[in-house]
């Protein structure tokens, strides 16, 4: 006997704990964010990402492009990112050659409402990775190129995480 069968699976029972999770989860004030009138639905599409400068700032912008959805023909917002980016050497060895360095990176942005020209929200977040620098100067650049990509991706993951929990925006 295993322990699925020691617990009968009931119809009845099934809707006891979805009811009681769903009233406990609505008593705690959740709402999913991609439901219908909220802050993900709102901008599912709607968000046309003005592009930042250079090869890292356009990895940012498409990154942020593909997470919100290609905006429609009249879009209703426009995300303004402005990214920087710095590198630090992390690993130095007593000949003092580096070994590995972070790369450290923040955007500010604001979200304007382009219908009234109103700043709707606006923040900063940061992220950091990493990369190794040894072996060839081939391999190092390399290694730089993925991590500031991978850099980028984990930035416009946070700007979208941020978006989603501004309130007001699905108005």
């Amino acid at each position: 006997m295993s322990w699925s069968d020691a617990i009968p699976a009931s119809p009845g029972r099934r809707a006891i704990l979805a009811a009681f999770f769903g009233t406990a989860l609505a008593a705690c004030g959740f709402t999913p964010v991609y439901a219908p009138g909220s802050t993900g639905a709102a901008l599912d599409g709607t968000v046309e990402v003005a592009l930042a400068g250079g090869s890292s700032g356009f990895t940012l912008t498409e990154a942020l492009q593909d997470r919100l959805g290609a905006p429609g023909s009249s879009p209703r917002f426009r995300l303004t990112p402005s990214l920087g980016v710095s590198s630090e050497r992390v690993a130095i060895t007593t000949a003092q050659s580096t070994n590995r360095y972070n790369l450290i990176g923040t955007v500010s942005y604001t979200l304007t409402e382009l219908a009234s020209g109103e700043q709707r929200a606006s923040g900063r977040i940061d992220g950091f990775n990493s990369y190794s620098a040894i072996g060839s100067s081939v391999a190092t650049a390399t290694a730089e190129a993925d991590a500031y990509d991978r850099l980028m991706i984990i930035l416009a993951d946070k700007v979208v995480a941020d978006l989603l929990v501004k309130q007001g925006l699905a108005q």
